[in-house]
């Protein structure tokens, strides 16, 4: 037996369905069926027992489940005893990161890092909290920044920031002429929102703050990245909410505003970004970087605000005071 078809058999256990557990994997499902069939034919014992509706555990698919747990658990405590041990010279700090955080503060605090310790490798790495979480679970990260964790861990959270919302419209929609908005004048609107399976903390943070005027948003379409959403907003399709760092970003046909009045007490776990690491894990650059990060990390950030531009006024004549092909 190898790894894969321990971890391929492990998930069909948990999901009981084959479909949902190739999907966990990102597999294909005639190749974990392949897999389970072979962890089978190894042992010589059913393991799972399936019909065309449901499929179910055998009594030594329970002992298996146990033991193929047990093995995973060893051998990742095995890989990160090595992994740690090679990195105990202190040579290479590996840090994760949310987009939130690398396309905001990150830079600056590894600059800062490289500055007061330019003998330290740095390895980084862009993904979403959960990957982070396990990586850093797994020894692969040493530090990562991301949203508070969904699911327990023995990872330690910090809240470093409390993002604000702003809005992204079409440069063209009525509401581009005002210089801030409020939830209750988006109600209605068509509305791009992220991903409800792939960005659920996006997801979330939209829902929480339609939920604080009573209302749900008009539901468009949903983009899994802030390009998508932004191709979306300028073809007209609807207007979205967005954290306050992607103000950093531009495309064509796509301008933002300030929302007032939404910052939610307490935050959502959406609108928050934070440090997480393993405390039990003595590592010096790591916390070398942390201290970096508290003391460079503002709450709310005020240095980056949307400036505000005005529409340009249609020209008038100079007889009548009327806009050149107007309505007379």
């Amino acid at each position: 037996m190898d790894v894969r078809q321990l971890r391929c058999f492990i998930a069909v256990a948990e999901e009981l369905h084959f479909g949902r557990a190739a999907e966990r994997l990102g597999v294909a499902p005639p190749a974990l069926s392949r897999q389970i069939s072979a962890l089978e034919d190894e042992l010589g014992v059913a393991l799972l027992t399936r019909t065309t509706r449901q499929v179910a555990m055998t009594r030594a698919g329970l002992i298996m489940l146990e033991e193929a747990k047990g093995i995973l658990v060893k051998m990742e405590h095995a890989s990160r005893a090595v992994r740690e041990a090679s990195l105990a010279s202190g040579k290479v700090l590996r840090v994760g990161a949310i987009d939130a955080a690398s396309s905001s503060f990150v830079p600056e605090a590894l600059m800062a890092f490289r500055a007061r310790f330019p003998g330290i490798e740095i390895k980084f790495v862009e993904a979403m909290t959960a990957a982070l979480v396990q990586m850093l679970e797994a020894g692969k990260l040493d530090l990562a920044l991301t949203r508070p964790p969904r699911k327990p861990t023995d990872c330690a959270f910090e809240i470093l920031r409390v993002e604000r919302p702003i809005v992204v419209l079409n440069e063209n929609h009525p509401l581009a002429a005002r210089e801030h908005l409020t939830m209750l004048d988006l109600v209605g609107e068509p509305f791009v929102v992220p991903s409800k399976r792939i960005r659920p903390y996006a997801y979330d943070l939209v829902m929480a703050y339609f939920e604080s005027v009573g209302a749900v948003p008009n539901v468009t379409i949903e983009a899994t990245e802030k390009p998508a959403m932004m191709s979306a907003v300028a073809a007209g399709l609807g207007m979205a909410l967005a954290p306050d760092w992607v103000s950093r970003l531009s495309f064509p046909g796509v301008t933002m505003r300030r929302l007032r009045g939404a910052l939610l007490d307490p935050p959502p776990p959406g609108a928050l970004v934070g440090v997480s690491w393993r405390p039990q894990q003595k590592l010096p650059s790591r916390d070398d970087f942390l201290a970096i990060l508290r003391e460079s990390v503002t709450l709310l950030d005020e240095r980056h605000v949307l400036p505000f531009v005005a529409p340009k006024p249609q020209k008038r004549t100079a007889r009548t005071g009327s806009p050149i092909g107007g309505a007379s």
